[in-house]
């Protein structure tokens, strides 16, 4: 539980640093030593940042270049500090808000692209939601960040049933996955007030559903 708490309080530090800036296309202020584990047991230590465009990593080389992993199929984990990363689907991650039972975080940052003015001055221009330029065959990242703009940060949740991650954002995808209590947990929901724009609310009720599910 000690160790539940301390995932949580760094994890909304984190979305406070990003309100405070929310121009960054990361989920971090900089970017931070981490480790990355692999499949066939290797680990790498790299400077890591979560691109909240993409919900994947970015790391830097030897070179100073932002790349992407060649192989994200293979990598089974990132440890960043004290906090825990694992793949969804494909090269996207979310972060592990609790171990047992099993609750993940995936952030999707939401995007406005800007338009260069006259003597220097910028202007945002329709939402463009998630961009998606930043794949290139040699797996560098060619994302030009100078003219985006990330406005909100967006959550995916996931939880583990029947040994099995399961997705939603909403309330309604939320009782579906549970709906012999789905009554008692709409009551919960009402009650409480749940945000789903929350995470500490979501978890509390992620595990109120797993204790009344038992």
């Amino acid at each position: 539980m000690k160790q539940f708490v301390t995932i949580l309080i760094v994890c909304f530090s984190s979305i406070e640093c990003f309100s405070q800036n929310n121009q960054s296309t990361f989920l971090f202020p900089e970017f931070t030593e981490a480790i990355v584990h692999y499949k066939d047991g290797r680990a790498f230590q790299v400077p890591i940042n979560y691109n909240l465009l993409e919900s994947n990593f970015i790391f830097i080389d030897k070179d100073k270049k932002k790349k992407e992993f060649s192989d994200p199929e293979l990598v089974i984990s990132v440890k960043v500090g004290d906090r825990a990363f694992l793949p969804i689907t494909g090269d996207e991650m979310a972060e592990v808000l609790q171990i047992d039972p099993k609750i993940l975080v995936q952030y999707n940052g939401y995007a406005r692209k800007t338009k260069n003015l006259p003597y220097g001055g910028k202007t945002e221009t329709a939402s463009v939601g998630v961009i998606s330029n930043l794949h290139s065959g040699t797996g560098s990242s060619s994302l030009d960040t100078e003219n985006i703009t990330v406005t909100n940060i967006n959550y995916r949740f996931y939880i583990e049933k029947n040994k099995r991650l399961k997705r939603f954002t909403t309330e309604k995808q939320f009782l579906k996955l549970f709906p012999k209590q789905k009554e008692e947990l709409k009551k919960y929901i009402d009650e409480s007030k749940v945000d789903f724009n929350s995470i500490e609310q979501v978890v509390q009720l992620c595990n109120h559903a797993f204790t009344i599910e038992k």
